[in-house]
């Protein structure tokens, strides 16, 4: 664990209620893909104490640090975040969390419901700076066509690299006003063991809502990988 200082250079919107921070460090930050950072703001009135995790949404190798969030105008720290300008200053810890890509050369099952793609990001990212080397599965689960964070990025990071391959379901198709013709519903037994070619060989990672990943991992699990092949990260949300 160490202290770094983060500089705010930008933001963007990345989905529906979803913004991207670019923070530059003013040293090394020494997060595995996957891992997060401990970020302190001057917040009074939040009653975390204005301390909050985040996934470093891109690769460790980067010059920057990319935080991903949903931004909820109801919680004080959000605001103060959304508040933050360029250049604005703020202190972080690196790095925590064990939520990494095992070792080895086998098949990769990524299963992430809603903007907790955010280490799933870092590691695809990861991999195309080091070449690849691995068959990845990266599978999502949105409310919305709209609430997809980095869609357009992953499309083209697909297109680029062979090994990756990019499943997507939204479960309220309409309710964003756009097109959609892509799956409909909910991640189910059936569609995971169509996406499981090797299960006893697959490593599973599973990250979101506590229900989502819960239900993932068994379902993996019952389709034939072996349980000490799935890593699961539960994110309770704030």
């Amino acid at each position: 664990m160490a202290d770094v200082t983060l500089g705010l250079e930008g933001s963007r919107e990345e989905a529906l209620d979803t913004r991207t921070f670019v923070f530059r460090p003013d040293g090394p930050v020494g997060a595995l893909p996957g891992q997060y950072l401990l970020v302190k703001l001057d917040v009074p009135e939040d009653p975390r104490r204005g301390s909050r995790s985040f996934t470093m949404a891109n690769s460790p190798r980067a010059v920057s640090v990319l935080v991903t969030t949903r931004m909820r105008p109801a919680s004080p720290f959000k605001r103060a975040l959304a508040a933050l300008t360029p250049g604005a200053r703020i202190p972080a810890k690196d790095s925590f969390g064990r939520f990494v890509l095992p070792d080895g050369d086998g098949p990769v099952l990524m299963l992430a419901g809603g903007v907790r793609v955010t280490p799933f990001r870092s590691m695809l990212e990861d991999l195309l700076r080091g070449g690849g080397g691995r068959r990845v599965t990266h599978v999502t689960s949105d409310r919305t066509p709209e609430a997809i964070p980095f869609r357009a990025e992953l499309d083209g990071w697909a297109r680029t690299a062979p090994w990756l391959r990019l499943e997507r379901t939204v479960t309220r198709p309409l309710a964003g006003g756009s097109s959609w013709g892509g799956r409909v519903g909910r991640i189910d037994a059936a569609w995971l063991g169509s996406l499981l070619a090797e299960p006893p060989s697959t490593d599973v990672l599973v990250v979101g809502p506590p229900g989502f990943v819960d239900g993932m991992a068994a379902a993996t699990a019952a389709a034939g990988v072996p349980k000490d092949r799935i890593r699961a990260e539960r994110f309770l949300g704030y």
